[in-house]
């Protein structure tokens, strides 16, 4: 028994025609996946924090440790087979950081429905192709997959929003991207036993468009450049049954990383300040033992994970690289759920875990004390008549500093602050289901209670404005998620997804505002998806952002307007190439240039549009 989860399957993937997963994940209730200030694509769930979200490749987390986040929009949709995203007290198996949610991601396999090629050019030089392709013989499966991904520029919604650091052009200054990504597995079934090895290759350069609500002269906006980012993951994942009513499954993985950013004195890109350059290797293993014991369903689980990170930073004109510093953390789970019938429709669910952390090695920054915490959850389902379901469930979860908030100084833009503490949160959630004829709709209300959330202020030294992360001694947020979908007529289904949102931070923190930044209190979905005879289909999407609010450069409040978004998508087949079709493609995406600002000076892409084709 899990708490709120919802599920997208390789139909809805299809017609979303995502770029990268980031795309995919647009539009579903609670969840929110948008750049950051170093062009990172991240996940929120609930309006938590970035790094309060784990997301896991195939059972293996793809976080890169260092940094406790995943970018999105480096992750290839085309080799994804499903996507499973779970609110609030997730189950312990997850292990430690999974505080708001999880994305479990899961690659595709030859029985898979959806694309197996597609290629597309659009706006500002945008360009795309991937392929996937898969046999299975005998339990034996083979899946390969490749894709690249290009863009000259992001085009710029609203110039009037970007008063510093944008030329007068509709090319959003240094947003071009390549990137490249490999993938492939190789897996086995005989009888109750199965395994499966993966890789998934990344390689990718870009621009960091920069903060332009931000005068030069008084606060430098990021000028940024990555010229390297490769990520390499390996993961090996199996199940047995090694008696009957037991069931065990592994995973470990190995993850490699490497890194340059380069930092420029302006907008010119021409003169470098700085340079970082990063080396990072994980490992890790978890495993997750499934037994009966009498009426009781039982899971015990344990997982560690142990990374190491080499960074040396170079300043310029004088070209003389730092010392090579080196850190690393550990941090290990350990745990146990039970499931239990408490009646014929009633059945629980509880869970306890000890998660920890350590950092044997911090560089040249103070040595940090040993962290650790308890976890503990419990649900109960209830299924009260044909077609309703209400579960509620609640539980605590810790998520541990990761070492580029303890130690990292990001190019001279951040004071550390050594006494992080972890932050913590208590969950709740009531999910009621109802599923009826052609027609079903789920409401979700929660709350969130969080201590020491992790939040930033602006500190002045030497004359200098820089940012410092500090820990909140408490936070309060309170929503509703509902989503609708309907079939009003054969060929037509809509969606409706809604999430509704209240953050804000406890009274006796002196902050200047207690309402919690980047966190819009509503935001809406609707999709409707029509169907042609001849299987010609049209998607259209209206989203809806509200208004929210950030800090400007100088720590002050300053208001982020709301915006409503138009996406389309068409796919036409135009012939059949025996069991596959051709179809043309074409989507655009916020087809009316809203301006839609997530943070200030850094708003979303405007209008793109995407024409291609498409074998499936």
């Amino acid at each position: 028994m899990k708490p709120p989860q919802i599920r997208l399957g390789a139909d809805l993937l299809l017609d979303l025609q995502p770029r990268t997963l980031a795309d995919a994940l647009r539009g579903v209730a609670g969840v929110s996946t948008r750049p950051n200030s170093r062009g990172e694509t991240t996940i929120r769930v609930r309006g938590a924090e970035e790094r309060q979200s784990q997301v896991f490749l195939d059972g293996a987390p793809l976080a890169v440790p260092w940094d406790g986040r995943v970018d999105l929009g480096l992750i290839p949709a085309g080799l994804i087979g499903g996507i499973a995203i779970t609110k609030g007290a997730v189950p312990i198996e997850y292990g430690a950081n999974a505080v708001s949610g999880v994305v479990d991601l899961r690659t595709r396999g030859p029985g898979d429905a959806g694309v197996t090629g597609i290629a597309q050019t659009g706006t500002m030089g945008f360009a795309q192709a991937a392929f996937v392709t898969g046999i299975e013989r005998n339990g034996l499966e083979v899946i390969a997959a490749a894709s690249l991904l290009s863009r000259d520029a992001e085009r710029v919604a609203d110039p009037a929003a970007l008063p510093f650091s944008q030329a007068a052009s509709r090319r959003r200054t240094n947003s071009d991207f390549d990137g490249q990504s490999l993938f492939a597995a190789i897996g086995h079934e005989h009888g109750t036993t199965s395994l499966r090895a993966s890789v998934l290759h990344i390689d990718a350069e870009r621009g960091i468009a920069p903060e332009s609500d931000r005068d030069p002269a008084r606060a430098a906006p990021r000028y940024w450049r990555y010229p390297l980012f490769r990520m390499t993951q390996a993961t090996l994942s199996g199940q047995i049954v090694p008696v009957d009513g037991a069931e065990l499954r592994m995973t470990a993985w190995r993850q490699w990383f490497d890194q340059r950013i380069d930092a420029f004195r302006n907008v010119s890109y021409t003169a470098l300040r700085s340079r970082q350059r990063d080396a990072d290797v994980t490992s890790g293993v978890r495993a997750t033992l499934a037994h009966d014991a009498g009426p009781l369903a039982l899971r015990w689980s344990g997982q560690i994970q142990h990374s190491r990170h080499e960074q040396v930073d170079t300043p310029f004109p004088a070209a003389i690289p730092g010392p090579r510093l080196a850190y690393a953390q550990r941090l290990l789970s350990l745990g146990v759920e039970a499931d239990a019938p408490l009646a014929e429709a009633l059945r629980a669910t509880f869970g306890l875990a000890y998660d920890r952390a350590t950092t044997p090695l911090t560089g040249d920054k103070p040595r940090q004390p040993v962290a650790d915490a308890p976890a503990f959850s419990a649900a109960l389902a209830w299924t009260p008549g044909p077609g309703w379901s209400v579960t509620l469930s609640g539980g605590r979860r810790t998520r541990f500093a990761s070492p580029r908030e303890l130690f990292g100084e990001a190019l001279g833009r951040f004071l550390i602050n050594p006494d992080l503490r972890p932050e913590r949160a208590w969950l709740g959630d009531l999910e009621l289901n109802w599923q009826g004829d052609g027609v079903s709709l789920t409401l979700n209300p929660f709350i969130i209670r969080g201590t020491g959330t992790l939040s930033q202020r602006v500190v002045t030294v030497n004359g200098t404005a820089l940012r410092q992360r500090f820990n909140l001694s408490g936070t309060l947020s309170t929503g509703l998620d509902a989503t609708l979908t309907a079939r009003p007529a054969k060929r037509l289904s809509v969606q409706l997804a809604a999430s509704l949102l209240r953050a804000r931070a406890d009274a006796d923190d002196a902050l200047p505002f207690r309402r919690l930044v980047q966190r819009p209190g509503t935001e809406i979905a609707l999709a409707l998806d029509y169907l042609f005879p001849g299987d010609a289909d049209l998607r259209a999407e209206l989203r809806h952002i509200g208004g929210s609010v950030d800090l400007d450069a100088a720590g002050a409040r300053i208001a982020l307007p709301s915006a409503t978004e138009l996406n389309m998508q068409a796919a036409v087949p135009i012939v059949r190439l025996g069991a596959a079709r051709l179809s043309l493609t074409f989507a655009a995406d916020n087809l009316t240039d809203a301006l839609i600002l997530p943070q200030t000076g850094l708003p979303l892409a405007g209008r793109t549009l995407r024409l291609g084709i498409r074998i499936d």
